[in-house]
């Protein structure tokens, strides 16, 4: 029994090794989605930036608080007639002074709003980072796209020249064309083969660059691109609604906010300094054996270098001025940027449009009659290879019109640091 046992057992795992061998591994580069989710993960740019905003939440955490006291100790008349003693029981008396300093008023908020102005600092810069690294990988990630298409296009297109090559040479044969068709014909799938290396090389490298935002190895295994993210409705492409996500989400803004809010923390700093700090102790006294009595003190400072203080005060206030300037200065750059990329979104999603409703419908409709004219002999080699040339740029134009969406879509969700 057993044996029976054991044996089913390594029956069942070959087995289960056998199923999980022959699932295929998913590649990453299908769609942004699971490329994002990587890099999530992955990126060390990203996890250095969560890592400090949570080293400035801890310090944050720990700001206002009261500085640690002290303890002091202090032997009177230590020189007795039999030599120098630290004995209490043998010296005149021990002071133990236990000693509190205490900041004066307010200034341990001030330290704890300036702390959190910090903690928010970092943490607005993890989304800046955040947002343009995914603002990287989508324009990556359409420029691949752009060139795996690109690369699909051309070799459709040397199908195409393949067949006519063969038909003009057939026509030559049966004396319904000339020769020069024929060379023509052969001229261009030529061309074609030297476009052909050219989309490669520029598919390799699209492939790198999105590995390394990866960071992967160069070489490392993408799977073919099968479609762009969708682009937003018109509705949440409206401007005015942009301007308004930009001012409450963008994380340029919210860190140059809370720098401005960390400059105001050192003014007041700078005022309250101007006010006196204290310690407080309390003190029993040993003599002999047992403690005989007990002194109270209060210690504070006082601020009488006032040209000192003044002049830091004045310090703090330029600096809170400066960035509340530049942070006037940033909102209005922000706004000037968001508009540029949304005008030329608009532009982009019109030319494509374009191309669908009119251009391509079109040359795909004369291209169609070119070819039937072509193979009843009605028209030339020359005419026919311009009009399918024709066709091939409209559809990169097409594909040139929808990796500018990528782009733009990918710049205004940088500039609102959240995507659409």
């Amino acid at each position: 029994m057993e044996r029976f046992i054991i044996l089913l057992s390594i029956t069942l795992s070959l087995s289960i090794t056998n199923v999980l061998a022959s699932e295929p591994v998913r590649l990453l580069g299908a769609d942004l989605s699971g490329l994002w989710q990587y890099l999530e993960q992955n990126s060390a740019e990203l996890n250095a930036a969560r890592l400090e905003s949570n080293a400035e939440e801890e310090r944050a955490e720990a700001s206002g608080a009261l500085p640690d006291p002290s303890l002091r100790i202090e032997w009177i008349d230590i020189n007795q007639a039999n030599g120098v003693t630290l004995n209490p029981t043998q010296v005149a008396g021990v002071k133990y002074s236990v000693l509190q300093p205490i900041p004066g008023w307010g200034k341990r908020d001030v330290q704890k709003q300036t702390a959190v102005a910090n903690a928010n600092t970092a943490k607005a810069q993890q989304r800046i980072i955040s947002a343009e690294l995914r603002a990287k990988l989508r324009l990556t990630f359409a420029q691949y796209y752009r060139a795996f298409q690109a690369k699909q296009l051309n070799e459709e297109l040397m199908v195409f020249a393949a067949s006519a090559s063969k038909l003009a040479q057939s026509r030559y044969e049966r004396g319904l064309g000339g020769q020069q068709e024929w060379v023509k014909a052969q001229l261009e799938e030529s061309v074609l083969k030297s476009d052909g290396y050219s989309l490669r090389s520029e598919l390799r490298k699209t492939q790198a660059r999105l590995n390394a935002l990866l960071n992967r190895s160069n070489d490392a295994p993408l799977d073919t691109p099968q479609v762009l993210p969708e682009i937003p409705s018109i509705s949440i492409l409206e401007e005015s609604q942009l301007q308004k996500r930009l001012r409450s989400s963008s994380p340029q803004l919210s860190r140059q906010n809370a720098m401005s809010a960390s400059a105001q923390g050192e003014v007041d700093m700078a005022r309250k300094n101007q006010t006196p700090d204290f310690i407080v102790a309390i003190a029993p006294v040993q003599r002999g054996n047992g403690i005989s009595s007990w002194d109270a003190m209060l210690e504070f400072t006082i601020p009488l270098q006032q040209g000192s203080h003044n002049s830091h005060r004045h310090e703090a206030d330029q600096r809170l001025s400066a960035s509340q300037a530049r942070e006037q200065a940033l909102e209005q750059n922000l706004n000037a940027e968001l508009s540029e990329h949304k005008a030329a979104l608009t532009a982009s999603t019109e030319q494509l449009q374009l191309i669908h409703q009119q251009s391509l419908p079109l040359i795909e409709m004369a291209f169609k009659n070119a070819l039937t004219a072509y193979q009843n002999g009605r028209l030339d080699y020359a005419t026919l290879w311009q009009v399918r040339r024709e066709v091939q740029r409209n559809k990169l134009d097409e594909l040139d019109a929808l990796t500018n969406q990528q782009i733009h879509i990918a710049e205004i969700e940088r500039l609102l640091g959240e995507a659409l």
